[in-house]
């Protein structure tokens, strides 16, 4: 103190003569020790952690400070299933405790780089609440969600100890941290609100086993989040966090269903001989929609294959119609008003049976026994048709009155007969006497020649 006062009280060339001196003078001090200077493996002092004991919480990060020595610290547990190695940051080591039935010393050993040790006394308390929060979705969740979903709801666990022991009948209050979700209160629950009511605290007490159950609701309509809760032991004010991932629900399934819950086949009808398989058109099914917040609207994806009516669903259990034309595969996509979406079961149209088998064509042939005729008025005269295939018969010769002669039949299958009248009492005046009637099978044609009188007495 009286070389601070002094420097201040001194002017400037003074000032810096007296440093001079004051140190010329430290100089020769040490130089009567024996020495032009200190060396020291210890220059910070004695190595030491503060405090030298503790008592720490499981899952609370607890401080320990580290002093002296030379640096480069290493800790080191002697029990690393109740505390893991700690973790060193400049002369600050932290240690974090896991769940222990009863109270647990530790002993938390530090090394600096010479290698020298220090050691303090860690005792890691058991505590009312172990280190566990189970947090399980519960129906109706939907799916696709890594957590809970929007509009879900779960079941909250945790269970009191204290030193092994169970403690029923415990008071634990659970508490919306942060996040969009709710506690509901128990069916029987004499606290305002009341039963069955969204609340953001909750007090449940243990069971039997000392297990405290809650349920949480998310709200409909939740973007997806990280959400806290806390699960606080009334009794000791010792507080649980808990983070649980609450994802906006895209998929209503779970939620939403619609009915037939099986897919709907629709298949092509036999089309006639000889004809390829055909897809199937104007398959008609009806769908129910349940669940969800009404109304709910449907999109086909593949409108040349499906249409819908109505597209819009107003009730729920309301049904709508598809219809379905030619083959395929689809599904409809039906919305709930807050957008959740769930598919229906598909739709397929598949391929009828082909047509049977058309019939082996035939060759066609033909020959006429006998090819000539002579008739006399109202006469008749038949032949025999042999072969195969179908025949046509036409009268070639020009001016036969209509009704003076007939060819029966004109047309038929072949084997068969054909027969040729000349009528009575039509005259045949000023026509020929001769008629000429062509057979044509294919490409085979027979003339068969008809010899009949002027006139008829």
């Amino acid at each position: 103190m009286a070389i601070k006062n002094y420097f201040r009280s001194t002017g400037s060339w003074a000032r810096h003569a007296a440093i001079i001196a004051v140190f010329g003078a430290m100089g020769a001090l040490l130089g009567s020790c024996g020495g032009s200077g200190v060396t020291s493996t210890n220059a910070g002092g004695a190595l030491q952690i503060l405090p030298l004991s503790a008592d720490v919480f499981p899952g609370v990060a607890t401080d320990l400070n580290v002093s002296g020595g030379t640096g480069g610290y290493v800790p080191v547990t002697s029990n690393a299933a109740v505390i893991p190695t700690p973790t060193v940051s400049g002369s600050k080591i932290t240690v974090t405790a896991n769940t222990v039935a009863v109270d647990t010393p530790v002993t938390i050993t530090v090394r600096d780089s010479s290698g020298t040790t220090a050691s303090a006394t860690v005792n890691v308390k058991a505590t009312a609440l172990n280190n566990t929060i189970t947090i399980t979705p519960i129906a109706p969740t939907g799916t696709g969600c890594s957590g809970l979903c929007s509009g879900g709801d779960a079941q909250v666990t945790v269970k009191a100890l204290l030193n092994g022991n169970v403690l029923k009948n415990r008071p634990i209050r659970f508490d919306v941290f942060q996040g969009d979700f709710r506690f509901v209160t128990p069916a029987v629950y004499a606290t305002p609100p009341g039963p069955n009511a969204q609340v953001t605290t909750v007090t449940i007490n243990t069971d039997e086993f000392g297990i405290a159950v809650a349920r949480l609701t998310a709200i409909v309509t939740a973007p997806t989040q990280v959400a806290t809760l806390t699960a606080t032991d009334t009794v000791t004010g010792l507080v649980r966090y808990a983070n649980f991932n609450i994802v906006q629900a895209t998929s209503g399934a779970g939620i939403l269903s619609v009915l037939p819950s099986g897919s709907v086949t629709f298949t092509g009808a036999k089309p006639l001989a000889g004809q390829p398989a055909q897809c199937p058109f104007g398959g008609v099914v009806d769908m129910y929609i349940y669940g969800g917040t009404p109304p709910y609207v449907v999109v086909s994806p593949l409108t040349q294959y499906l249409t819908v009516s109505p597209p819009v669903v107003t009730t729920n259990g309301g049904s709508f119609r598809v219809t379905q034309n030619g083959c395929g595969t689809a599904s409809l996509i039906v919305t709930d008003q807050q957008n959740r979406v769930v598919e229906t079961s598909s739709v397929v149209g598949v391929l009828g049976p082909a047509g049977d088998a058309a019939p082996v064509p035939v060759p066609t042939s033909l020959s006429v026994n006998p090819t000539t005729h002579t008739l006399l008025c109202g006469q008749t005269g038949t032949s025999t048709l042999s072969g195969a295939g179908n025949y046509t018969a036409t009268v070639t010769t020009p001016g036969v009155p209509a009704g003076a002669f007939t060819v029966t039949p004109t047309a038929g299958a072949i084997p068969g007969t054909i027969s040729f009248t000349r009528n009575a009492p039509t005259p045949l005046l000023n026509s020929p006497t001769v008629i000429n009637v062509n057979l044509v099978a294919g490409a085979t044609t027979v003339p068969v020649t008809i010899n009949v009188p002027a006139n008829c007495p």
